[in-house]
């Protein structure tokens, strides 16, 4: 099994251009309540993963107890986006088709999140809270999901901008981590960031 592909489906040249694509396409269909509800959850979720890792990489600061450097945004991401729109998706179905559907992007999310273990990237709590972080995005969207769902042929759009995403360069992994260590750096007036000392 290649993890490194497994773990780019949560990379943010994946996940937030297919956030960007959720939104225009709710708002396209005029589901307003439902995009803002989108934009709402996925930013929180973000700004959470991203204040953790710049609280510890300019302060140090950290979870006590565990080995803990931030948020994995690889898992928080990739749970927030793919849940919401297996959500979306499945809202009008019946409840197994539901559950199956929800189900099997439960395990596609737990695979980016147990990738970024077996890449030796995160470490269990990480990870753990990353799911945890992105799951309730999602379930914060869901709450928005009253109304009936656009037809399936609405989904061309969508599918058609992330098929040319995938063809156009989008395809290496984003220097998310360097850029925030340089904003660490930059905000805590530290000359390196602090790294982690606990193995994985």
């Amino acid at each position: 099994m290649n993890w490194h592909t497994i773990t780019f489906l949560g990379d943010s040249t994946m996940t937030i251009p297919g956030a960007c694509i959720l939104a225009l396409w709710l708002g396209a269909n005029r589901m307003w309540r439902q995009m803002f509800a989108w934009l709402l959850a996925f930013g929180t979720a973000m700004s959470i993963v991203v204040i953790s890792k710049l609280l510890f990489m300019g302060w140090g600061i950290t979870l006590p107890g565990l080995n803990f450097t931030g948020f994995s945004g690889h898992t928080a991401s990739s749970s927030a986006l793919y849940l919401s729109i297996a959500l979306l998706l499945t809202q009008d179905g019946s409840r197994t088709r539901r559950a199956l559907v929800l189900a099997l992007t439960a395990v596609l999310v737990t695979a980016v999140g147990l990738s970024r273990l077996m890449i030796k990237v995160h470490s269990e709590s990480e990870v753990l809270l990353g799911l945890l972080v992105g799951a309730a995005a999602a379930w914060g969207f869901g709450l928005s999901l009253r109304q009936s769902a656009p037809p399936l042929r609405h989904l061309l759009l969508p599918v058609g901008l992330a098929a040319v995403l995938m063809m156009t360069g989008f395809d290496k992994p984003a220097p998310t981590q360097s850029f925030l260590q340089e904003l660490a750096k930059n905000l805590s007036g530290r000359s390196e960031p602090y790294m982690r000392h606990e193995p994985l």
